[in-house]
């Protein structure tokens, strides 16, 4: 029912947008800044879950919006977005976002086309690996040293045993050079391109990244399954009552029986993340998780519903159940978050050139050919030893070198940037060719930073999601120094609150001990016997039968693993019929219900208090500015939402 919700919210507001009258009509304002309807359709959009799952009338939905544009227009007032400290973070965010932005016309496009091609397959393969600077260059000796090593593996030589003699990989020992499955994004693109050109078992010829040397050998190649939903059941590898190994074994059989996967789950998983949810993870593709030995497991499963054996990863023992198989999206609908991945990945050294050219069709560039020819005269035999220093004369701070638009370098910015970068490029022997390298990074450098503030006019879809993060950086800094911060340092009024609310402050009744469950009620009766007849330091000791899982537990009276009709006395307590099995417990300790100390719930009283000081901040704005609805305009819009 979820998906089919969220689709008729999404579309419906898709159908209203597309129709410009309704999009530009005037929803509310706020002393008389008007608010429109389309802008009200994007905030909905983006939290149809959260609206879903609340239960929340478009009116609630309204009313929050509205809150969050008086809680922004104040903040606007208060002028904080001229401060320095949002400057700076704001600044930040802009760069990090233009960085993504970045154009880069058909050699792009052609590079995404090829990267969701490649999506479709998933490769293994292992590799050899001469480690080498990234800036290197001279290479022959490393080079000359993969091709002997290649020329053994053509010879018949096994490859995992030249990896472990010869590959600089740390992993290597642990792999003997394999990379498990893995498909684009997930290695250096060279390493990538030369993976996917192999055929299986095909070795390749030395392959250069910045890493160094690969030797690569393509050991598999198969369809990709996409994204996978699973659920899992996890128990830690350390248990002093009893071996993890044995129970999850236990559990297994249960499994094999016909009992519900994630019904044990909530029983006896110990993954925190996952076991009240019934051991449901988050959806991952390949080289999404931090356990490959997970992964490999759970893409072996064929069908949804299937799950694997009980197996080990450095995390603890697992059963993993395959809940469903996500195929890849269409190219359409993945293509612009794939341009904006490219540009972040290993793939954007190839793009660079692309970008300066389609950057110097769009900007002015100047260069000063005396001031060039002046620098020529400076570099001399120190610039060879990286020992050339720049001794600026007056005014060359004055004169440019280097223009592009309204940024400049002067004469002493790029004089300084030689002395910075000589050791890298007084390796390359000819001056001309050393002053045009250094002016073509610099070049770039700035028909970027150029381009980077022309981006909200160029590109209206950055302009909209630069100014979400302004405002959403202004909205943290406004509630922290009008709510949270404030709330936070007065510990006077925490305190009062604790004294005024105790009744909200008791921690429930609490019991300690082995928590023993089983299908049958006939072997649970007799290990209670035999529990009755031992004393109660020694119940750990007692056998039981093979159909038993037992746990050391500490449980509060309301937890969900107990009855409500459970008695909180120690002991042995008698047998209780409960989640479609039989439970009994030895109970070692009770804990009565207690008032909890001040430093025990602080953070909970602080919240309580936050919350309590926004309700307050929200009417005083409403006193504060004058905000008119407008309830036909809302009224319609709900009529058609609701369709």
């Amino acid at each position: 029912m979820k998906p089919l919700f969220s689709f008729c919210i999404v579309f419906l507001c898709f159908n209203l947008i597309s129709h410009a009258q309704i999009k530009n009509e005037t929803l509310f304002t706020i002393d008389h800044e008007e608010f429109s309807v389309g802008e009200f359709l994007n905030s909905y959009q983006k939290n149809a879950d959260i609206i879903e799952s609340s239960s929340e009338s478009i009116e609630q939905h309204l009313e929050r919006y509205i809150n969050f544009q008086l809680k922004l227009k104040s903040a606007y007032d208060l002028q904080l977005d001229t401060l320095q400290k949002f400057k700076k973070e704001f600044q930040r965010y802009y760069k990090q976002i233009a960085d993504s932005y970045i154009s880069n016309g058909e050699v792009t496009e052609a590079m995404v086309k090829e990267t969701y091609d490649r999506t479709k397959k998933e490769i293994r393969a292992s590799h050899i690996l001469l480690n080498l600077p990234k800036h290197e260059k001279d290479t022959v000796e490393t080079y000359q040293k993969a091709l002997m090593i290649k020329k053994r593996i053509d010879e018949g030589e096994p490859f995992e045993r030249l990896a472990i003699q010869y590959s600089e990989d740390p992993s290597v020992k642990k792999n003997a050079g394999d990379l498990n499955w893995f498909n684009t994004f997930k290695m250096v693109y060279e390493f990538e391109n030369a993976a996917y050109n192999l055929e299986v078992g095909e070795v390749s010829n030395p392959v250069r990244s910045d890493f160094g040397y690969h030797i690569i050998k393509k050991t598999g190649e198969r369809p990709s399954k996409g994204q996978l939903k699973t659920a899992h059941i996890m128990l830690l590898p350390g248990d002093s009552l009893q071996d993890p190994e044995l129970r999850i074994q236990k559990i297994y059989a249960r499994l094999q029986s016909g009992e519900d996967f994630h019904e044990l789950a909530k029983q006896y998983s110990q993954d925190p993340n996952s076991a009240s949810k019934g051991g449901y993870i988050s959806a991952f593709t390949l080289g999404g998780l931090n356990s490959k030995e997970y992964e490999n497991q759970a893409y072996a499963l064929e069908n949804p519903g299937d799950y694997t054996e009980p197996f080990k990863t450095r995390f603890g023992w697992h059963i993993v159940k395959l809940i469903e198989i996500i195929p890849l999206q269409p190219y359409v609908e993945v293509k612009e978050d794939y341009k904006k991945r490219l540009k972040s990945s290993s793939r954007s050294k190839i793009l660079v050139s692309k970008i300066r050219e389609d950057l110097e069709q769009l900007y002015t560039v100047d260069i000063n050919s005396e001031a060039k020819a002046y620098f020529i005269t400076l570099l001399d035999e120190s610039f060879d030893k990286g020992k050339w220093r720049y001794e600026p004369l007056e005014g060359d701070a004055s004169k440019t070198i280097i223009q592009v638009e309204d940024l400049t370098v002067d004469v002493k910015t790029f004089g300084e940037y030689l002395e910075r970068q000589q050791r890298t490029l007084s390796k390359i022997p000819d001056r001309d060719v050393v002053l045009d390298k250094a002016i073509d990074e610099l070049v770039y450098k700035k028909l970027l930073e150029y381009h980077k503030t022309q981006l909200p006019k160029i590109d209206p879809d950055f302009g909209d999601r630069i100014m979400e993060y302004k405002n959403g950086i202004l909205i943290f800094d406004y509630m922290n120094s009008q709510v949270w911060q404030p709330v936070a340092e007065d510990t006077l009024a925490q305190k009062e609150y604790y004294k005024s609310k105790t009744s909200k402050f008791f921690k429930p009744a609490e019991v300690r001990g082995q928590l023993y469950t089983s299908q049958s009620k006939a072997s649970l009766k007799e290990l209670r016997s035999k529990l009755k007849e031992k004393k109660v330091n020694d119940t750990t000791s007692v056998a039981y039968a093979k159909d038993i899982i037992m746990e050391n537990v500490s449980l509060e009276k309301v937890s969900s693993k107990l009855p409500k009709r459970f008695k909180m006395k120690a002991g042995v307590s008698r047998i209780y019929e409960h989640l479609g099995q039989y439970l009994l417990m030895n109970v070692v300790e009770v804990k009565d219900s207690r008032l909890l100390e001040f430093k025990e719930v602080n953070g909970r009283i602080i919240s309580l208090l936050q919350e309590e000081r926004e309700d307050l901040l929200i009417s005083n704005l409403r006193s504060t500015y004058d905000v008119e609805v407008e309830n036909e305009v809302v009224q319609n819009l709900k009529e058609q939402l609701e369709k």
